[in-house]
């Protein structure tokens, strides 16, 4: 029982400090006014998780869990909405200004890795690797497997570009209108990959079959035609 409520008081401390870390980024970090804050005791946060590096590392991999935890639930939620109306419902979820402090918080910790990779080696490990399967599922109903992965690479990269974009200067309009030409471009490209897959798939018919549909396809012209 004693374990059960450990387990249990870590986990909301986990959840409350990930809020903490969102609200005022890493910069300044510390123990004291982080615990003053939550109602605990740097001794309380260090029996808990070991150490500040410890804690900061867990939380923002809860944080990072929550993330794909929505993207998930949207995804799931969205199957009788057409793929353009997925990815723009993504796009205004992802941009909107509830997400602001995560975007500022991701940005961070992203400069902050690259700069020292040993600081949180997780986060390049997984700043795509974790993410670009998630998006891939959005594309992977229309095309292949590489296809999709393609597709997913350069819309993973495009959105956190664009994310920037609107941090740096708050062009929520703008944005969003770039990210809709990147819709149409993706709907061209999967419109482009299925034409080429169903001229693949002809050309490998027998020769015969082929020239029975055409001959077909004569014949149904000839009867509409006004003289036939």
């Amino acid at each position: 029982m004693k374990n059960s409520a450990v387990v249990d008081r870590r986990a909301t401390l986990l959840d409350v400090v990930a809020d903490y870390i969102l609200r005022h980024g890493l910069a300044e970090l510390s123990l004291r006014p982080l615990g003053t804050a939550i109602r605990t005791s740097p001794r309380m946060l260090l029996y808990f998780f070991g150490s500040k590096e410890r804690l900061i590392t867990e939380a923002l991999l809860h944080i990072r869990k929550r993330e794909q935890l929505d993207l998930r639930r949207a995804l799931s939620r969205s199957r009788s909405a057409t793929r353009e109306q997925l990815v723009l419902r993504q796009w205004k979820s992802w941009s909107s200004p509830r997400r602001e402090k995560y975007l500022k918080l991701f940005f961070e910790v992203y400069g902050l890795s690259l700069q020292n990779p040993d600081r949180y080696p997780w986060f390049l490990q997984g700043v795509v690797k974790d993410w670009l399967p998630l998006v891939e599922r959005a594309f992977a109903v229309a095309v292949s497997a590489e296809h999709a992965q393609a597709l997913a690479t350069l819309g993973l990269a495009t959105v956190r570009g664009l994310q920037l974009d609107l941090l740096a200067t708050g062009e929520r309009a703008r944005t969003e209108r770039a990210f809709q030409e990147l819709i149409k471009l993706f709907s061209l490209a999967i419109r482009s990959w299925r034409n080429k897959q169903d001229a693949g798939a002809n050309e490998r018919k027998p020769s015969h079959t082929r020239d029975s549909k055409d001959a077909a396809k004569r014949v149904g012209a000839d009867k509409t035609r006004p003289d036939a």
